[in-house]
């Protein structure tokens, strides 16, 4: 009795469910889109089943190598002009003495691509810890880190990497560093969090300042950002036009002008300071994907700060661009429009 009742739910499941012959036309349609639905909601299910996975990996990684982070103390305040000597001619400022710091012993037991330390210090998350707070490798190209972590095993979010180009040895920093990283929306790793610089002038107001040492840095290097910019990557995005700001490494070649690096970062960005800029200061840029459109990237450029800085009057500085005085891309304009757009930093 209890077999046949078996058989009988079955068969009625079965009829209720899957598209037969002697169904109606429109009895077949309902059954092959509830069904079309019920795979739908399955491949939903395992595709949050693997982005929870992968939250959670990430996250934990991340967290676990933030515990080699170096805890360093800000540069101590320095004159703004260099004394005179007694016989009346400019004391030359000291050297920068430059040597393998001891927090970095740690990272490069873990791996000898690191380069230096990369974080933004005020901005958190609601336990405090910054968003950004990682480590910096330099590949043997730009395509070794994007999908390997510190211990060189396979990650979604990468490793921040250093352009292949940059060089930051004892002797010598390149005058702009690049550094990528990926944009990976909800999981929040990689460069993510720096889309949040699109929201408005308030933001980079509160935070202004990104930190990056490298591994001869004995104190925390203060950079201040100078422009925010969306940029394309390939000519026919932009009508034949293409800003290679990841090429600009040393203003003192003969293919990288510094007036016309700087002139194209302050056109570009969304807001605009009077931060004083030339070629002999140090710069960083941070790049990550854009997903508003397809080929373009959301790019932070930073100067290190100097003694002839003063951080609050460039804060105070720092002003929202009208939309018809920023220059976009023709990929985001004709998507977009000519203004700027913020959709989240987990779009």
């Amino acid at each position: 009795m209890a077999q046949r009742s078996s058989g009988s739910l079955a068969q009625g499941i079965k009829e209720f469910f899957l598209p037969l012959k002697k169904d109606s036309r429109n009895e077949k349609l309902r059954k092959i889109i509830f069904l079309f639905s019920v795979i739908v909601f399955i491949i939903s299910l395992v595709q949050l089943g693997l982005f929870l996975k992968d939250k959670g990996t990430e996250e934990g990684y991340l967290k676990e190598m933030q515990e080699l982070a170096p805890t360093l103390a800000d540069a101590p305040a320095q004159p703004a002009q260099p004394s005179a000597q007694q016989n009346g001619s400019a004391a030359a400022p000291a050297p920068e003495v430059r040597e393998l710091q001891p927090w970095a012993n740690k990272l490069l037991g873990k791996n000898k691509d690191v380069v230096g330390w990369l974080s933004i210090p005020t901005h958190t998350d609601s336990k405090g810890d910054p968003f950004i707070n990682t480590a910096v490798v330099k590949g043997k190209d730009n395509k070794e880190y994007l999908y390997l972590n510190l211990d060189k095993k396979y990650s979604i979010s990468g490793t921040l990497f250093a352009d292949s180009r940059c060089t930051l040895e004892k002797d010598k920093t390149s005058d702009n560093v690049t550094i990528y990283g990926h944009h990976m929306g909800y999981i929040g790793t990689g460069l993510t969090h720096i889309h949040e610089y699109k929201q408005g002038v308030d933001f980079l107001k509160k935070n202004p300042v990104i930190v990056f040492n490298s591994l001869y840095d004995s104190t925390n290097q203060k950079y201040a950002i100078v422009g925010c910019f969306i940029s394309n990557i390939t000519e026919a995005s932009d009508n034949g036009t293409l800003f290679r700001y990841w090429g600009a490494a040393d203003f003192s070649e003969k293919d990288t002008d510094f007036n016309e690096w700087i002139t194209e970062v302050r056109k570009r960005s969304w807001y605009s300071s009077n931060i004083n800029c030339t070629e002999k200061d140090k710069y960083i840029t941070l790049s990550t994907c854009s997903d508003e459109c397809f080929g373009i990237r959301w790019v932070i450029v930073a100067k290190k700060l100097t003694a002839q800085d003063d951080l609050d009057k460039i804060v105070d500085s720092y002003k929202a661009k009208a939309d018809g005085d920023i220059y976009f891309p023709a990929v985001w304009k004709n998507k977009l429009g000519n203004k700027k757009v913020y959709y989240g930093w987990d779009f």
